[in-house]
């Protein structure tokens, strides 16, 4: 399992490097520099253990900011969608009934984003009230 972990990670700091380092292109270079850094780590932390605080901070400050970003992206998609199926008269029952056929679920909340917005497109594109046409 800690192995996977290694792995997993070693491969997006090398992706990492890969996009932020264009001089480096081959898998091998970027193996080499990821596998030197990881080497480093526990001496740069030992010598500024803040470090490990501030990017942990950094990290979980991203990875908030991304959520934040989904739930607005989400609600938007809703409101757009409730907005889309107001103007077509949709009841709840014909839009369960257009995502169960199209989609195979019976909720908007089963819809990953992209679904979502495949949906709005959909319904934004449709002038008859009557769903699955």
């Amino acid at each position: 399992m800690a192995d996977t972990a290694l792995t997993q990670s070693t491969q997006l700091l090398m992706d990492y490097i890969k996009s932020q380092i264009p001089a480096i292109t081959s898998d091998q270079h970027a193996e080499t520099l990821a596998a030197q850094i990881i080497a480093g780590l526990p001496r740069l932390f030992a010598e500024s253990p803040e470090i490990f605080s501030i990017a942990l901070s950094m990290a979980r400050a991203k990875q908030t900011t991304t959520q934040l970003m989904i739930s607005r992206k989400f609600n938007d998609l809703m409101n757009q969608i409730d907005v889309q199926m107001q103007r077509l008269q949709w009841t709840q029952a014909q839009g369960r009934e257009h995502l169960e056929k199209f989609y195979g679920v019976r909720s908007r909340y089963s819809l990953s984003l992209d679904q979502l917005d495949n949906f709005l497109l959909y319904l934004q594109l449709t002038d008859s009230s009557a769903p699955n046409p």
